[in-house]
């Protein structure tokens, strides 16, 4: 790139990347609005930072990598924020005290959960025990399995399904005897 850049240059670059970066956002959040917002800060940003860098030697590289940036500090930001990770309208905490007291009968959530809960894998059995059984938040769940937020979340849904999917495969079994 020119040690000069110009208007047109910039508009021209704008309208070379826009759909790109957008739906890269939008593939990301599932979000028309965020995915637009972010895709207005890249592009300030790059703008911005066109000052600093003046030979860049590959704008795609360069406008993706401001992107992916973005996109990190969005994630951080949302996880401060408390807001539910998942694109379900429930947050997840929501949807498995829903979950246990739904097959709640005489027993307690604990005790009819604990026992199914070797029917799932391992990793989902260690997160669905923690949040559930032990009540650990999923910040105290992430420094206990050492592992980040994505991780804890996504293995805990996968766990509520794995769960379902037993508690619905034993009802089924109990129907026929």
């Amino acid at each position: 790139m020119s040690n000069k850049v110009t208007k047109n240059d910039i508009a021209l670059i704008y309208d070379s990347q826009f759909d790109r970066i957008y739906k890269f956002f939008y593939y990301k959040t599932l979000n028309k609005n965020v995915a637009e917002d972010l895709t207005s800060e890249t592009f300030l940003t790059f703008v911005n930072l066109l000052n600093e860098h003046k030979d860049i030697e590959n704008l795609n590289a360069f406008i993706y990598g401001i992107a992916k940036n973005m996109f990190m500090q969005f994630l951080r930001k949302k996880y401060q924020e408390g807001i539910p990770f998942s694109a379900i309208d429930k947050d997840f905490e929501e949807y498995a005290v829903e979950f246990v007291q739904e097959y709640d009968n005489s027993e307690s959530s604990e005790d009819k959960l604990l026992k199914i809960l070797h029917k799932i894998p391992s990793k989902q059995q260690d997160v669905i025990r923690l949040r559930f059984i032990e009540k650990l938040s999923l910040d105290e769940i992430c420094i206990r399995l050492e592992k980040d937020m994505n991780y804890v979340k996504t293995t805990q849904k996968r766990g509520l399904k794995s769960l379902k999917a037993a508690l619905e495969l034993n009802a089924n079994i109990d129907e026929e005897l």
